[in-house]
């Protein structure tokens, strides 16, 4: 027996919800591949990517891929817009419901004539790409539990003892603090070329983190009324996911690095409690400078040629 359905909505999408946590529990993704976060981001950006997620499932297994048309630029992709640092499909069993579920996806794209463009992809090897071209992207610098014997940044730690002698108060909240988290983004959206100008952008992460306000803590430093420095992690299985960091620009602050100093020792405490510490998608320096390893990232492409011919190539299965 085979069944392929498509969701072009985030209300259709929830017809899919019981197998696509099924098969989250029991492999080994990200927070990215969550349903709940899939489906705020086919709602939020629904203006922007045309929600195209497809499951199919066979005897043998299941198989979802979290499409989407990218509106402005006419291209396939996975939900997320700008906000999902790591991207993937989901699947679980042999190879022909992973099959079906691409033949739905690329048929559709064939007939529209799209191209394929996505970033971030954590597994290069993944049987889910296939017939894609997978190319290097950038790293995620992490710090890893086996090498928190190494000596740290004792620079970094004096820095925050300064700032505490100045007046800063090291801080941790929950996720379900959505004032603050405005409050963050909002900061950071009046910062240079900030992704946090927009506002669905804004709505969708404090949705983010409401969704998995269990799973979220917000550390900070604060000097009175004044956010120093901040930070927005999420626990994700064995990893503190650091996904957001903002600290003042005041060259009263700037000069005792706060961001950083902040960084530091969430990552110290992180450690010790037995967090891995993923600095997410980036290879900037000051990533690397507390870094103990990388996870590299790979870009995935097909142009509409190779679309076409794997269309053709995968035997075409049945909606539902």
């Amino acid at each position: 027996m085979r069944r392929v359905v498509i969701a072009k909505s985030a209300d259709e999408m929830r017809k899919l919800r019981p197998a696509w946590e099924r098969i989250y529990n029991e492999n080994d993704h990200t927070l990215f591949q969550r349903y709940e976060w899939n489906e705020l981001a086919a709602r939020f950006f629904a203006g922007r990517e045309e929600p195209l997620v497809v499951m199919a499932e066979d005897d043998s297994g299941v198989a979802i891929i979290p499409a989407a048309i990218n509106i402005k630029k006419r291209h396939l992709t996975l939900l997320g817009e700008e906000l999902f640092d790591y991207r993937d499909a989901l699947w679980r069993g042999r190879e022909s419901a992973l099959d079906s579920a691409w033949s739905a996806v690329l048929s559709v794209a064939a007939d529209r004539g799209l191209s394929f463009a996505m970033h971030s992809l954590r597994w290069e090897d993944s049987q889910a790409w296939r017939g894609f071209d997978v190319t290097p992207f950038t790293d995620a610098p992490c710090a890893r539990r086996k090498d928190v014997g190494r000596e740290l940044h004792s620079r970094l730690g004096r820095n925050l003892r300064r700032l505490k002698r100045l007046g800063c108060e090291l801080k941790k909240y929950r996720g379900n603090c959505s004032a603050l988290a405005r409050r963050i983004y909002e900061l950071k959206s009046q910062q240079g070329e900030s992704l946090f100008a927009d506002p669905i952008r804004v709505a969708m992460l404090i949705a983010m983190i409401n969704a998995a306000a269990d799973d979220c803590e917000i550390f900070t430093l604060e000097s009175g009324g004044t956010l120093v420095a901040a930070l927005v992690t999420f626990i994700d299985g064995q990893w503190r996911r650091f996904y957001t960091t903002y600290h003042d620009q005041d060259p009263a602050w700037a000069k005792h690095s706060p961001g950083l100093s902040l960084i530091h020792a969430v990552m110290e405490e992180s450690l010790v409690n037995g967090l891995d510490c993923d600095f997410m998608t980036g290879d900037q320096p000051y990533k690397r400078r507390l870094a103990t390893s990388a996870v590299p990232l790979y870009r995935v492409s097909a142009t509409v040629e190779m679309i076409a011919e794997r269309a053709g190539a995968i035997a075409p299965a049945k909606a539902a």
